[in-house]
């Protein structure tokens, strides 16, 4: 590997399959090449014991010649060559890992190397390595959720190079310019004194702080005291251009049922399953109240712990009184959505089972059930909606690229998508309607959308489905300044986020010849491959409204 840096790698013991996705924390520390130096950090303050506690894996870069270039002197960028070394961090070699057509690793190949979560990887330094940790923070931002400094700061030439954003930050002796720097891209409000430490919040966001000490203290309360306080409370998705700080899930208090490699489902195969239910305290009050259901299926590579970090649906029903439901793949790396591969599981046959025994076990109303996901398991839930409307009341999933090339134009026939093709024969049994409200983001791939791309394919269908009028849509080379392809007979700009002022939505509403708004097509600005805070919310304000009665129509509840 060409990097700027060498590199030593630690961990913590094995994570357990459930929480399988880990946090990173790369330790920008004083330059010393040696490993004894890491096995002192390690061992003699404390970080093995952290690392074990949190399963977190432990990174220590080191600069080449022993000086950090935190102050874009002349000679190595360690700015540049940081993000190729985060980049690079869960790989023990360059060997290709071995995937499946699609993409996604196999659960071979996924546990043969670290697997550390995206929006979770925070810096630790000391001295001179916290003005580097600073440096980052100021001038990258992106990937970095945050950072405890010991000593050090920002430089005059990073504050003049900073993009400006906010990283959530733990600063003990550093400088008054840094401390000003991340309260003012933070923008926090006066301080709340916790014995020797100042907390600067941000009213809105509660990933948006600082915390300030002055004193002596020793490193291992320092770094177990900077993850309670920040590093286990800050994640940082790829929602913005540089990411946005976002609260993170605690998953100890999050209150799911957990039911690990369960057997219960799907007499008399009884396979192993894995699935996370939320149920809300007002639902437990009032069990003989029949109340909807949501299940949000993962994307690939993912877990429903990191799929409830993502979308927050749990909370969601919690404050709306419904129920939330994450299933694993059965093969807990993907949900074989495409039905392709024969030989691949039968995640179908799973799901409905799961959504008989949710009605069978719990207050659930059977006409709202609901399905929503993100990425390949945006995929799932659209193939169980067609697959099976009749159980299904609306969808509103997230970021599916499919089907087509999801990088570029291609040839695609509806008949040789088999969820398409099945849905379409469904409906000669009965004439269903399926309500979809669809989320982008307009760093995907296919943003903006162009003729014979993955989602002109998938909106052309749904409309089609729903008796939706379709037009035809630009050629890449001009689209329509929309961005989202065709304009709906309906569009909205919507700003909804109170934590995020900044994010915008634009909808795309399509309606049938009857005035029925049965598909919407969402791009919500800047958003990259993941969730935003207000994908869910918005989702559900519209699925509501719908149930699905026993003879298969359709009902307008609002």
């Amino acid at each position: 590997m060409q990097n700027r840096f060498s590199k030593i790698r630690t961990r913590g013991k094995s994570a357990p399959e459930e929480d399988m996705a880990e946090p990173v924390t790369n330790g920008v520390r004083e330059p010393e090449e040696d490993e004894a130096s890491v096995r002192r950090l390690l061992e003699e303050q404390g970080l093995r014991r952290l690392a074990e506690e949190k399963e977190a894996i432990l990174s220590f870069p080191n600069p080449r010649g022993g000086k950090w270039n935190y102050s874009f002197e002349e000679g190595e960028n360690d700015v540049a060559a940081f993000q190729r070394f985060q980049d690079a961090c869960n790989r023990e070699t360059e060997e290709p890992m071995e995937c499946r057509a699609n993409g996604i690793p196999t659960h071979e190949a996924m546990m043969s190397v670290w697997h550390p979560m995206h929006d979770v990887r925070y810096l630790i330094g000391t001295g001179s390595g916290a003005s580097m940790a600073c440096t980052l923070a100021a001038c990258v931002a992106r990937g970095i959720a945050g950072i405890l400094a010991v000593g050090g700061g920002l430089c005059e030439k990073a504050r003049r190079r900073s993009v400006g954003v906010p990283v959530a930050a733990y600063l003990v002796n550093c400088d008054s310019g840094t401390r000003n720097y991340f309260r003012v891209v933070n923008e926090t409000a006066e301080p709340i004194t916790e014995g020797d430490i100042q907390l600067y919040a941000n009213k809105r966001n509660a990933g948006r702080c600082v915390l300030v000490e002055q004193g002596e203290r020793g490193l291992e309360e320092l770094f177990t005291d900077a993850w309670n306080r920040l590093f286990g409370r800050v994640r940082r998705p790829d929602t913005d251009v540089y990411g946005d700080p976002e609260p993170r899930m605690d998953l100890q208090k999050a209150g799911f049922e957990l039911f690990l490699d369960d057997t219960r489902l799907e007499e008399p195969v009884r396979k192993k399953h894995t699935w996370f239910t939320s149920v809300p305290e007002s639902v437990r009050q009032c069990p003989e109240k029949k109340v909807p259901l949501m299940i949000f299926f993962h994307g690939g590579s993912d877990n429903p712990a990191e799929a409830a970090d993502m979308s927050k649906f749990h909370e969601l029903g919690e404050q709306e009184g419904f129920i939330t439901v994450y299933p694993w793949g059965t093969d807990k790396t993907q949900w074989n959505s495409t039905l392709e591969d024969p030989r691949g599981e039968d995640d179908m046959s799973f799901s409905l089972a799961l959504i008989d025994y949710m009605i069978a076990n719990y207050p659930v109303d059977p006409g709202r059930v609901y399905l929503s996901g993100f990425s390949n398991g945006a995929m799932q839930a659209q193939t169980v909606a067609l697959l099976h409307p009749e159980k299904i009341a609306a969808i509103c999933h997230m970021d599916s690229n499919w089907p087509g090339n999801r990088m570029g134009p291609s040839e695609v026939d509806y008949r040789d998508v088999i969820p398409f093709r099945l849905g379409m024969e469904k409906k000669k049994e009965y004439d269903y309607l399926m309500p979809v409200w669809y989320t982008y983001g307009s760093r995907e791939p296919s943003y903006p959308v162009y003729a014979k791309c993955t989602q002109q394919y998938q909106y052309d269908f749904w409309k089609a489905y729903n008796h939706i009028a379709v037009r035809e849509t630009p050629g890449r080379e001009a689209p329509d300044p929309c961005g989202c392809g065709i304009p709906g007979q309906v569009q909205e700009r919507l700003r909804p986020s109170d934590r995020h002022p900044r994010h915008y939505y634009d909808v795309q509403r399509f309606y049938t010849e009857e005035g029925l708004n049965l598909y919407n097509f969402v791009a919500m600005h800047h958003k990259g491959h993941d969730i935003a805070q207000m994908d869910a919310r918005l989702g559900w304000e519209y699925v509501r409204r719908f149930r699905r009665n026993p003879d298969g129509s359709l009902e307008v509840t609002e």
